[in-house]
């Protein structure tokens, strides 16, 4: 009888763990295999051998991935250097190709000569007055003391980038900018090697008998000289000359105007332009970009997820976003506007295509990425008149990425632009 009962509740119990099983919806094995981070990578099988090394820095062998973004270390003669995101270090690689270019014209004679003549004199007290300002006033007496005073020129400033008036009326400042352009740089970078550099440079040109041409004749016969800087898409020289010509002041000026006729209302354009983690260049190139697409609807979609950027890297990577989305609607083909799906600014072409441009570097099947699909596509699925979704990326996935999203409807293509970009950084960081 004891036995029977055993038999009995043994059935019972298997019945109904087949039942709660079977209640249970059929899911792919590998969408609860999640991968774990950090993701551990070579440098020298992601970044083209080239980069790897220079005159002043090295990257270190090992990138730390959080399944989209790789943090990189460098060894510089500036000392240790983190970079996170590619499109960041990009950028950083290519402004100390530049400083090393900087640091040879510094080493010549035209240089020598015009630092001899520029630490003569008042602009030399005017530059000191700049830089330490209590200091230099102290020093230098009653005389040329009251003459500085009498200009009256504040030095203390709430933002980080309009520049010291006093530097703005001696004319370096309009210098540095044309010097940064000239070596294809950042003014307003938050490199200080690179500032410092710059500084120096624009203080000895305003004084001393070193003219930007000049500085740039005598490149010319160093060996690599300087680089042409090319660009994804046709704006993005003439955004460069902006960021030359015009004060930040001016440029966000421009910029809003830019904003308002893209129908930006005016209080998301203020939480925009006034989001510190943007410097003016940045900014500006942003802005241009989503400005040449002169077609396409609701860009504002694209500068409401813009105003979410918390850091420089996140500033960065959006307007690396802006520049590949021109390049795709130039080069690739038009796009009708832009919606907005969780938090990301995508794509819609006419056919009812979606198309999603990320910079990720290296991306991998993640619990955060996953929650992130889920509220993409749930979105798209909201939205009449989708038919289909791609997912663009600069970097690459892990292929067990690429099948999930593959069987969750995704178009993928991998390395986007990879030809074009490697072929600008092959041009800016040439020895």
């Amino acid at each position: 009888m004891l036995g029977n009962l055993r038999n009995y509740l043994f059935i019972f119990f298997l019945v109904l763990f087949a039942c709660v099983i079977g209640m249970q919806p059929l899911r792919p094995a590998f969408s609860q295999d999640f991968q774990r981070t950090p993701i551990y990578l070579r440098a020298s099988e992601v970044i083209p051998s080239q980069w790897l090394k220079g005159h002043n820095y090295m990257v270190r062998e090992k990138i730390t991935n959080d399944g989209v973004v790789s943090t990189y270390e460098l060894e510089t003669v500036y000392g240790p250097l983190i970079v996170e995101s590619t499109v960041l270090l990009l950028k950083r690689l290519h402004e100390l190709r530049a400083l090393h270019k900087m640091e040879v014209l510094q080493e010549g004679d035209v240089f020598t000569d015009a630092a001899k003549e520029a630490a003569m004199g008042t602009f030399y007290t005017a530059k000191n007055l700049v830089i330490d300002p209590v200091r230099t006033m102290s020093e230098v007496g009653n005389g040329i003391g009251r003459f500085f005073k009498r200009l009256n020129f504040g030095t203390a400033n709430d933002d980080p980038y309009r520049a010291n008036a006093l530097a703005s009326a001696l004319g370096q400042v309009a210098v540095k900018r044309e010097l940064a352009y000239n070596f294809g740089v950042d003014p307003y970078s938050s490199y200080s090697p690179l500032q410092e550099t710059l500084d120096s440079l624009a203080w000895t040109a305003v004084r001393g008998s070193l003219t930007v041409k000049t500085a740039f004749s005598v490149l010319a016969f160093i060996p690599g000289g300087i680089a042409v800087v090319a660009s994804l898409t046709s704006s993005a020289d003439s955004l460069r000359s902006l960021v030359r010509d015009k004060t930040p002041l001016e440029l966000q000026e421009i910029n809003a105007r830019k904003l308002a006729e893209m129908g930006v209302s005016d209080s998301i354009a203020k939480i925009f332009l006034g989001n510190s983690s943007y410097n003016p260049s940045e900014q500006t190139l942003l802005v241009g970009e989503l400005a040449s697409m002169k077609s396409a609807k609701d860009r504002v979609m694209f500068i409401i997820a813009a105003c979410y950027a918390k850091n420089e890297q996140m500033a960065v990577s959006m307007r690396a976003m802006a520049q590949i989305m021109s390049f795709y609607n130039e080069k690739v083909e038009p796009i009708r506007g832009f919606i907005k799906a969780g938090n990301l600014p995508l794509l819609e072409k006419a056919d009812g295509t979606v198309v999603a441009i990320m910079p990720y570097d290296y991306l991998a099947w993640t619990q955060r990425f996953a929650n992130m699909e889920r509220d993409v596509s749930d979105t798209l699925r909201r939205i009449s008149g989708i038919r289909e979704k791609e997912l663009l990326t600069v970097g690459v996935m892990e292929p067990k990425t690429r099948n999930i999203l593959e069987a969750k409807g995704w178009k993928i293509r991998e390395r986007f632009a990879e030809a074009t970009i490697q072929e600008i950084m092959a041009k800016n960081m040439k020895e």
